[in-house]
């Protein structure tokens, strides 16, 4: 069963309401009050993640949630299902972000796993009522709310073209930073997260690196 919170409500999350271009609502399945979490980061990537890629991206989605870190993707293929994944069987919360309305799961596959966040204490949001069919335009505009939710954004792996830019472009305007695993130099799936860097995102290289750049610590 879905609800909705508004902008005006008490329990929209700050982030998302100060942003540029916040929703007026937002569709929900699970528990809301996750978005007022002060530890939340996004973990996304490349949907077709290479060995290494899904090994680094359970290794620092474990590492985050045993130092009480709520993990947010987008419940697509590749690094955000293994965040997801990772996330509940390390004992967290995790919030899925949909590109469309809750009555729809995409991709089909990832039924169980949504029904496994919800079960899990998690959450599933999107700002889609349940009559709006999915475009590749709202998977864009979902990028905008992953950001908003969250205090810092991780990239695991990014090929040279992918969508993970556009998320990265988002939080750039927002001001939150952004930190990149680095990859083997003979993988082409990690060009994009080597342009990421030098276009001035955060390399880290182990979970206590990354903890100690968020927390300054």
């Amino acid at each position: 069963m879905g609800h909705v919170i508004q902008i005006g409500d008490f329990g929209y999350p700050a982030g998302l309401r100060q942003s540029k271009y916040p929703p007026d609502k937002l569709y929900y399945e699970g528990d809301i009050e996750l978005l007022n979490n002060q530890k939340i980061i996004a973990v996304i990537g490349t949907r077709r993640m290479s060995e290494y890629g899904k090994i680094v991206t359970a290794q620092f989605v474990r590492g985050l949630v045993e130092e009480g870190y709520l993990i947010v993707s987008g419940l697509a293929r590749g690094v955000d299902r293994v965040a997801h994944e990772t996330c509940l069987k390390t004992g967290g919360k995790t919030i899925a972000v949909l590109a469309h309305g809750l009555q729809m799961t995409y991709p089909p596959e990832h039924q169980k796993l949504r029904e496994a966040i919800v079960n899990g204490g998690g959450l599933l949001i999107s700002e889609w009522g349940d009559d709006i069919e999915l475009t590749k335009q709202q998977l864009i505009l979902r990028n905008r709310i992953v950001v908003g939710i969250s205090n810092a954004v991780l990239v695991t792996e990014s090929p040279k073209s992918s969508g993970t830019k556009n998320t990265v472009g988002w939080a750039a305007e927002a001001g939150k930073d952004v930190y990149i695993v680095p990859g083997p130099v003979t993988d082409p799936t990690y060009e994009g997260s080597v342009e990421l860097m030098r276009e001035g995102c955060i390399a880290v290289f182990s979970v206590r690196d990354l903890i100690e750049q968020i927390e300054g610590v």
